[in-house]
């Protein structure tokens, strides 16, 4: 196969600036290197984010998009082992952060079931942990939410959240971990500091005594505490927002855990993804795919307005010619 002489980006160069297809040389690969030509990519909230943040706009240089990734090798470097010329690839995954094995089937709440991330969350909980799973989502996806195999399924715009999953918990049972891949604060009055703690002041983690999560248990966020789809989310929100570390810290100590946490990129979770899927475990959705991302159609436009709107069902997959 010919070695490329150029590529095509598509990428920023200011703080929420129009973005460009560029088109670069392809640089000789370095020994520990190799070369995809991608046949398809997704652009995702965290794109959005680094699109729009101040601080990653600010870096020197060219920044891209579209971080989700599948296509085909066309080049190794001389000290790459165990892949060839012609193998099909893909790349980035979030795993999850579950809590220890227990004696009971544990019980887990995923919110924002229906996204990129929480529809992988809900399928590797049942299929590879085997929890009892709670997922929260829109009226509109929650037949597919419940197609993963979800046990129960919430419409956050006609059910009180809180209410509902206090009302189903098991009896003398509390749920073990929570995943919000939506962010907000929505969900933290259930987030009950014990009255051991001295941080009387941040009043909402207090209130009730009915508890969701118990103490071994984890609230874990992709997001932090903010709502804005185009503010970066992750673990730099413990910069913006002190209560997150007051969270974190009160965890720590007294249970159960908080974390607000970001992406894994080990191969060995990619791998043991690929057997899912192989073995028809888990499936992925795809809402839409999109066409002419780098000529005069500029699909890559609808992609991100897609993505702005917050309310994308799976993916959202720009086809690279």
């Amino acid at each position: 196969m010919e070695y490329p002489k150029t590529n095509k980006t598509l990428r920023f160069f200011s703080i929420g600036g129009d973005l460009k297809v560029i088109e670069k040389e392809v640089l000789p690969l370095a020994a520990n290197e190799i070369l995809v030509k991608a046949h398809a990519a997704s652009i995702n909230p965290v794109d959005i984010q680094l699109w729009h943040s101040g601080f990653v706009g600010r870096v020197a240089g060219d920044k891209g998009m579209g971080r989700d990734y599948s296509g085909k090798i066309v080049a190794i470097g001389g000290d790459v082992k165990g892949w060839s010329v012609g193998d099909e690839v893909f790349g980035l995954l979030f795993q999850p952060w579950l809590p220890p094995q227990s004696s009971h089937q544990r019980r887990v709440i995923i919110r924002g079931a229906s996204g990129g991330t929480g529809s992988w969350l809900v399928q590797l909980a049942k299929k590879v942990y085997n929890c009892h799973v709670t997922a929260i989502c829109s009226s509109k996806n929650a037949e597919f939410v419940k197609s993963l195999d979800a046990d129960d399924v919430i419409d956050y715009t006609s059910e009180d959240i809180i209410s509902t999953l206090l009302s189903r918990r098991a009896e003398a049972q509390e749920y073990g971990l929570l995943v919000d891949c939506a962010g907000g604060t929505e969900l933290l009055s259930s987030y009950v500091c014990p009255l051991k703690s001295p941080f009387w002041f941040e009043a909402k983690l207090i209130g009730s005594q009915s508890q969701l999560l118990n103490t071994k248990g984890a609230y874990v966020t992709i997001v932090g505490d903010k709502t804005n789809v185009k503010q970066l989310g992750g673990p730099i929100t413990y910069l913006s927002s002190p209560a997150q570390v007051v969270r974190y810290i009160k965890g720590w100590i007294w249970g159960p855990r908080y974390a607000c946490v970001s992406l894994y990129t080990k191969s060995t979770y990619i791998e043991e993804v690929a057997l899912l899927v192989e073995r028809g475990e888990v499936k992925t959705e795809i809402q839409e795919v999109i066409q002419g991302a780098f000529d005069e159609r500029e699909g890559w436009r609808k992609a991100i307005q897609l993505m702005e709107g917050g309310r994308v069902r799976g993916k959202v997959v720009l086809s690279i010619p």
